[in-house]
């Protein structure tokens, strides 16, 4: 299988490993460019590529960034890739805020649970991400260490209400105050 991973820090670097470990082809892409990938490629035999192509180069996209950085992916990232491509975001949203260039992709499940399971994780669906609020600081899964059905049982039991501490103020990141 054909992977494209855009991001090589700790989750880009390990995928990387673990997937050409597997057999897979892996076109690696990162923000200082395919040069500053050299090491990386040397070690896994993955081939280092500029974002765009990386979008392009297989069944399975990750992008895996920092969400500080997804505004400088370029616009136009995923014009063209054929809607059968699974694109698996791995960012971390809360406070519930997004920049909207990559938007809500929808991505293939079973395919997505594949990739999970030869990385040696069980997969659990735990919704779109008008329901990853079953995920945030607060709720019965943050920072656990459960079995897939354990973390389905969390999942269930979570619950919508925020405390004030966890409740979005007009000084919370990624919100804005009106202007007067």
């Amino acid at each position: 299988m054909m992977n494209g991973i855009i991001g090589a820090g700790q989750i880009g670097g390990t995928l990387t490993r673990r997937l050409t470990k597997l057999g897979h082809d892996v076109f690696l892409a990162n923000s200082r460019g395919p040069t500053s990938l050299a090491d990386l490629a040397r070690e896994t035999g993955a081939k280092p590529v500029p974002a765009l192509e990386a979008a392009r180069a297989g069944e399975v996209v990750v992008v895996t960034i920092p969400e500080a950085k997804i505004r400088d992916l370029p616009r136009d990232l995923f014009a063209g890739v054929p809607d059968d491509v699974v694109v698996i975001d791995t960012g971390n949203y809360y406070p519930r805020e997004r920049d909207g260039r990559i938007g809500e992709i929808e991505v293939g499940m079973a395919e997505s649970r594949w990739v999970a399971n030869q990385l040696g994780f069980d997969a659990v669906d735990a919704g779109g991400l008008d329901e990853s609020w079953r995920q945030q600081p607060g709720t019965p899964v943050y920072t656990t260490d459960l079995d897939a059905e354990g973390v389905r049982r969390a999942l269930a039991q979570a619950s919508n209400k925020r405390t004030p501490k966890r409740q979005a103020t007009e000084n919370s990141p990624g919100t804005f105050a009106n202007p007067a």
